[in-house]
């Protein structure tokens, strides 16, 4: 039978690689979701059965994309990891990253190239030009939709911290 702790790790794990991450990074945040306190990366190598190397690999890289927390404790030199557990903070910081590095530099960087398409010669060059356009519309609809979804969840979380 399995415990109340580990339904619950498997049911954050479910829903994190829902969102698209894989086995050992959704594993790691369900793990890290689940634990009371900051763990060290030897202890998640334990826990997850995958090698140091592989741990640490993959906590460099959702510590860089602030999904994970990386601290050291005084007099330590090992590195504890720990997650955000509000997870309506967890959503808006997973909505401001698509936003940062994806939305961003296309709202940037597509309209220096559609005029370059514009102003080519070469075959096929409209097809492409309506491909990139439409591309473009759709990150201006994302840009739009993630506002308000981080406007409309931090209404709600401020007005849960009210009640």
């Amino acid at each position: 039978m399995r415990t109340a702790k580990k339904e619950f790790e498997n049911l954050v794990y479910q829903g994190i690689k829902s969102q698209g991450f894989d086995e050992l990074s959704s594993r790691l945040v369900a793990i890290l979701y689940s634990e009371p306190g900051p763990v060290t990366l030897e202890e998640l190598s334990v826990l997850t059965g995958y090698s140091f190397s592989a741990v640490s690999a993959t906590m460099k890289l959702l510590s860089g994309i602030k999904l994970v927390e990386k601290t050291k404790k005084p007099g330590s030199k090992k590195l504890y990891f720990s997650v955000q557990r509000n997870m309506l903070t967890l959503t808006i910081a997973a909505i401001r990253t698509k936003s940062e590095f994806m939305v961003a530099p296309a709202l940037n960087d597509l309209p220096g190239i559609i005029e370059k398409c514009r102003n080519s010669k070469t075959e096929g060059s409209e097809r492409t030009l309506r491909v990139i356009e439409q591309y473009y519309r759709q990150m201006v609809a994302l840009d739009l939709i993630f506002k308000n979804l981080i406007e409309f969840t931090e209404k709600i979380q401020k007005e849960m911290i009210t009640e």
